[in-house]
This record gives C-alpha cells, structure tokens and sequence, in this order.
C-alpha cells in the first residue's frame, strides 16, 4: 500500500523550478532528451495544447496535484507531464514553438493576475524514485485512472528492467499489478521488434506507440502459437526466450505482422482459439514452416525434377488463401523471404551426348516460381483494392497456379491503368465508348498510349502496342492472349508464359506506379 501522507508538499514556479521528465513512458524519446524535444512530443503527440486550452477556460483543477522526485538536484516531474506542460507554455508559448501562436491567443483571455497564478502550483514530492514509481504504476496500470495503452504500460516496466531490475524485484515490488503478464507482453514485443524484416514499413509500424499489440497477445497466449514460433515463456520469471532459428521466426514475423498490418488478422477474427479461423490462421503458419524447410532442402540437395514440379511453393490454407509472409500493400517478396521456389528441370540431352562424352547431366537452371516485384510499389494514394492484389501476385506459385497468375496480372494491369489516369485527374471512360459503358483493358491501353505520346516517354509505345497486338515479338504477352485465358475455355497458361507476360509488362508498370 502506498501511503502518500508523509510525502512533502512544495509550492513551486512552473517555468524556473520544474523539470519534464525524459524517462515518462508516455513520450518515445531517447532518455537524454532535452526539455524542448519533451515539449513538442507532448504537444505534437499528446494534446497539450487541448490541456492549456481546458485549462485557461474551466480553471487549473488542484484536487490532483502532479508529483515530483528529486533528480540530481533537479525538480523532475514524474507524474503530470500534460499539465505542467502546458502550464509551462501559458506562461511562455515559445517553449512550444508549433503552437507558439494559438497559444499566445489563448493566452491574452487570462488577465495578468490570472496568468500570473497559473504560474505558481503545489506539487508533491516523492521520497525516492521507487516510491514514484509505485505510485505512477498503480495510476496508470490498474483503475483509478484511465489507463495507460498496453503498449505504454508495458514500457513502464520494461523501462525499470532496462535501469537495472529484475522481473522477480518487480512482481515483489508492485504486489497488486500483474507485473508478469506487462513484462511478457515488452518480451513478446521486443522480438517482434528486433527482427530484419524484408520489408521495412513493417519495422516501422511495430515499432509503433499504438501497434495492436492485443492482437498479437490472442495469439502468444496460445500454447499452440509457441510452439509453432518456437517462443518459450516462463511464466514464474517473465521470461520471454526465442528457442528456434532467427531466420525461422523472421519469416513468420513478417507475415504475422503484415497480417495485423493488413488487418487479415485482429481480435475479434482471433476472439476464440476454437474458431475455424483460428484453427486454419495456424495452419497458415505450420504451412508457411513446412514450406520454407522443404524448399531449403531442395536448394541444399540441389535435386533435378524432369516433371518440372515445384519445391517451395507458397502454401494454400483451407480457406484457399495463399500464405502471407508481409501482409504488406507495398513492395514485397514473401516467396524470396521462403527460400524462393523453384522448379529444377533436366536439360534435354539429345542423342546421348552425356552418355557418350562419359559426363554427367547437369540440371537446367532453376526457374523462379514466383514473380519478380523489383523496383515495382504501389503508391500509397492507390485503392487499396490495388494493394491487395498487388500482394496476392507477389505470393502467388506461377508454377502451381499459372492460369490463376496470368488472369491476375491482367487484373492487375487493367486496375492500375484506371488508378494512375485517376490520380492525374483524368477519366479514361470519357476518351472511350463516347463516356458511355465500362472501361475495359483494350480502353485503358489506348488512353496510356495516347499519355505517353504527350508526355513523350515514347520509350514504351512500342510495349503497349505489344501488349495490344502481341505483333512486335510474340502472342503470349497481348491483350488478346490475356483475355483468352480469361475468357476461352479452350485456352490455357503455362509458367513460362506468366513469366514472359510479366517481363513485358514489368518496366511498363514502372511508369503507371512511379508517375
């Protein structure tokens, strides 16, 4: 039990005597940051200006007062960051220079004996460190006050462990807080965190201060989830240990986390371990395991298949989804993050000349199984229709699904066409079927045609005539072979005719999502 009685009260100058504290586990600054970067943080991410404001028109509340510790000789405030803050600018807006000018309005409706009053306040002082620390906990952790995010609250703990403490220390110290479950969650986090993801927005955006982390928490608290990630918690010490290979949770890491980023997974979707859902989300994830050790052994056999048949295919779930490892709705390249897949076909050897030369076969080279995403992302401003598709082409297995693949990158191409005319402000319908009806592929390759005359990258007439034609070196990559693979019953794909369609379009999708 806290007993805040015998703490000291001191009456105290905002400006000259009290000192922000760069430890708060609000702010996600370095410790050594000085007072104005607390200041921005604050007003930029925290709503200090709302709090002046509140604070100028409804009165300085003193039923709560802020608690202060003393810091090598400094007055630091630990508890009440917001509201000195913002008293602090009251008294001078130029210590928050974004908002230097409202708060200087905001200012002149006090008269200065008002103002002069907000600048002198009652604070207690803790006796020690520890004992602000407990009481920060107990505010912000349990339910006297609106608490603090998951993630924050985490942090706070995860804060004194980097100072020095142990797990044990913590839950005898803080005896009515589930310190355990706070410190698994920082544990959980921190590998997540710590991983070299392919694709970086994902570093970023599990980095963030209001990362779902609940989400992943229906996931941990899953004995079956541990087991497949190879993560072992202690639950006595709050122990969070990665077990398996880094490489092999760094795959499962980016899909995991580009699948919160994508919103596939959250809480509701995972609200029952014995969800169908659920039961099929961890089966993405054996799959995904499984896949990526097989094709790991292939490459390390270096085994040559005449049937042509894949080894490292991206896996289907039950649901038929292809396996996520980004989630992502930028670049990406989750087969290459698996070991990419490959087929390892024997190179035909005509009339026995291995034989008579007393030489020994060699395999063809490998030929990749999914398409090639370098230097292709799609604008943030795109539909996030186009995102998604996008990332199902990157997972695709072009030698298990080819005739799935080509009808997507015909989608695909059709839809970005659409998205970059509408993002340069023009409507492709109204240079086609007299503005009337839908817009089909052959409208979209007229109108980017006629764009790129005017906006002379004549570079790439000569592509978009091949994809309209097919007459400047072959069939396979025209408009007219894309949609009789979409359309003709008789027609089908092959792998190699994905990867020739692709290569003709690849640099012209360059321009439409780089404009």
């Amino acid at each position: 039990m806290i007993d805040m009685a015998p703490w000291v009260e001191l009456v105290v100058d905002v400006v000259d005597d009290l000192h922000l504290d760069p430890r708060n586990v609000r702010l996600e600054l370095p410790v050594t940051a000085a007072e104005p970067d607390i200041m921005a943080d604050l007003f930029t991410n925290e709503k200090a200006f709302d709090l002046a404001q509140n604070i100028v028109r409804a009165g300085f509340f003193t039923h709560e007062m802020p608690v202060v510790v003393r810091r090598d000789r400094l007055l630091v405030v630990v508890e009440g960051n917001r509201r000195v803050a913002a008293l602090k600018a009251i008294q001078n807006p130029y210590l928050a220079p974004g908002y230097q000018a409202r708060l200087a309005k905001l200012a002149q409706e006090l008269d200065p004996e008002q103002r002069a009053r907000l600048r002198t306040i009652r604070v207690k002082c803790a006796p020690n460190e520890d004992d602000a620390n407990q009481l920060v906990a107990a505010l912000h952790t349990g339910h006297q006050r609106v608490a603090w995010t998951p993630n924050r609250q985490s942090a706070f703990f995860q804060a004194l462990i980097d100072a020095g403490k142990t797990a044990e220390q913590l839950i005898a110290e803080y005896p009515t807080i589930d310190v355990r479950k706070f410190i698994v969650r920082s544990g959980i986090l921190n590998l997540f965190r710590n991983v070299t993801y392919k694709n970086l927005t994902l570093k970023d955006y599990v980095s963030r201060r209001n990362f779902p982390i609940s989400t992943l928490a229906r996931l941990y608290e899953n004995p079956d989830f541990l087991a497949i990630v190879q993560i072992n918690i202690e639950a006595s010490k709050a122990r969070v240990t990665l077990k398996g290979p880094k490489r092999r949770f760094a795959l499962l890491a980016e899909k995991i986390i580009g699948d919160i980023a994508t919103k596939y997974i959250d809480t509701q979707k995972l609200n029952s371990t014995k969800s169908d859902f659920y039961r099929s989300y961890l089966n993405e994830l054996r799959d995904l395991v499984d896949t990526s050790e097989r094709s790991e052994t292939a490459d390390d056999e270096s085994v040559s298949d005449p049937t042509g048949s894949t080894s490292g295919t991206s896996p289907r779930t039950k649901t038929g989804r292809p396996s996520s490892q980004t989630g992502s709705t930028t670049t990406a390249k989750p087969a290459q993050a698996s070991g990419e897949g490959t087929t390892t076909s024997s190179a035909k050897d005509p009339e026995g000349e291995a034989e008579k030369t007393g030489e020994a076969k060699k395999p063809s080279t490998p030929r990749k199984a999914y398409l090639s995403m370098s230097g292709l992302e799609v604008p943030s401003g795109f539909p996030y229709a186009i995102h998604m598709t996008f990332k199902e082409l990157s997972e695709v297995n072009i030698q298990r699904f080819p005739n799935a693949t080509l009808d997507l990158i015909r989608t695909f191409l059709e839809k970005c066409i659409k998205a970059y005319a509408e993002s340069i402000n023009e409507e492709i319908k109204k240079t086609s079927n007299d503005g009337k009806g839908f817009v089909y592929l052959s409208q979209c390759l007229d109108w980017l045609e006629e764009h790129v005359k005017t906006t002379k990258r004549t570079a790439f007439i000569q592509v978009i005539n091949k994809v309209k034609s097919g007459r400047l070196g072959g069939y396979v990559p025209s408009m007219d072979h894309l949609n009789a693979v979409n359309h003709n019953h008789h027609i089908f794909a092959t792998a190699d005719e994905v990867r020739d369609c692709w290569n003709t379009i690849h640099g012209l999708l360059k321009v439409i999502l780089k404009p």
